[in-house]
């Protein structure tokens, strides 16, 4: 008697490969080994504060504070983890909502920023920990099973089906995870063909690999799908930095390759400014980690 086939959606191996081979295929892929670590997000950091202070930052902590309130994720006694933390965009308004936040970020300069925004903010009940989550032992930090929420919102840490799995397993209530699905920012591609060559590849669309595999795992998430459209006023050394630190992970940034982005960014300047379109799908999944 031939063996059923399982039906696609239940097919955990499949969609953990076709995650992988996505992330490969990414702008993630083509990414240096050596631009890829913890140095690039300590040289990201004060830049990372600056553009995510905004009003466009503010309006995404409303919306991710909202959708854990639609799903019952906010309560005074939770106990929470955030991974990729950043500098607190997430962790501080969480803090003053809940008893404890765990605040997990590699780079030490993001964390920097955290503790002086906590300090300003008089936030005590936040727990700075510098640490990849590649690097965390749930049993030695004793985080097994520990929060009511994990968060990794817009983080690197969750990659594979192992980073995800750990997630999972330092949860005893719900998970909640976002990431973009799709991002275009005006002039990247131009600049990418001009100083690397050919089609500059997407962003890995991890969120929906995530969708799936969760399903196919006994997990019923939650996903809901935000488009974004926004233009941004930049001074011409704003625009030039986020040119820069785009570019950084793929390139050397030499004295020609400078020159170029700054001959890009002066010749479109309106009225002397960079006009920086935005177009992004956000990917929001939540999910309780109690199967039955």
């Amino acid at each position: 008697m031939e063996s059923m086939e399982l039906p696609l959606f239940e097919r955990a191996d499949f969609w953990e490969e076709a995650w992988q081979e996505e992330r490969r295929q990414s702008l993630y892929g083509r990414r240096r080994p050596d631009r890829d670590g913890t140095g690039y997000w300590n040289r990201r950091a004060s830049h990372f504060a600056h553009q995510t202070g905004g009003e466009e930052g503010k309006q995404r902590v409303a919306q991710v504070l909202h959708w854990l309130g639609h799903h019952g994720g906010l309560d005074r006694d939770l106990e929470i983890l955030d991974i990729g933390c950043g500098t607190g965009n997430y962790a501080l308004p969480l803090a003053r909502r809940a008893r404890r936040v765990v605040a997990l970020d590699p780079a030490e300069e993001m964390l920097t920023i955290l503790k002086e925004r906590a300090g300003e903010e008089g936030i005590t009940n936040i727990e700075p920990v510098q640490m990849t989550w590649e690097e965390v032992d749930l049993d030695k930090q004793g985080w097994r099973g520990s929060f009511d929420l994990v968060l990794a919102l817009m983080s690197p840490g969750i990659k594979d089906a192992a980073t995800l799995r750990k997630m999972i397993a330092a949860s005893r209530g719900a998970c909640f995870l976002a990431g973009h699905v799709r991002q275009e920012i005006s002039g990247r591609k131009e600049l990418w063909q001009q100083l690397i060559g050919g089609e500059m590849p997407g962003i890995a669309a991890d969120v929906l690999y995530i969708f799936h595999l969760l399903y196919a795992w006994g997990y019923n998430p939650s996903l809901e799908l935000e488009q974004r459209v926004s233009t941004r006023e930049l001074e011409p050394d704003q625009a030039i930095e986020e040119m820069e630190i785009f570019l950084y992970p793929h390139l050397e940034l030499t004295p020609a390759v400078r020159r170029a982005i700054v001959d890009y960014v002066q010749g479109h300047l309106v009225n002397g400014r960079y006009l920086s379109r935005r177009e992004m799908t956000a990917g929001y999944l939540f999910w309780s980690v109690n199967l039955h």
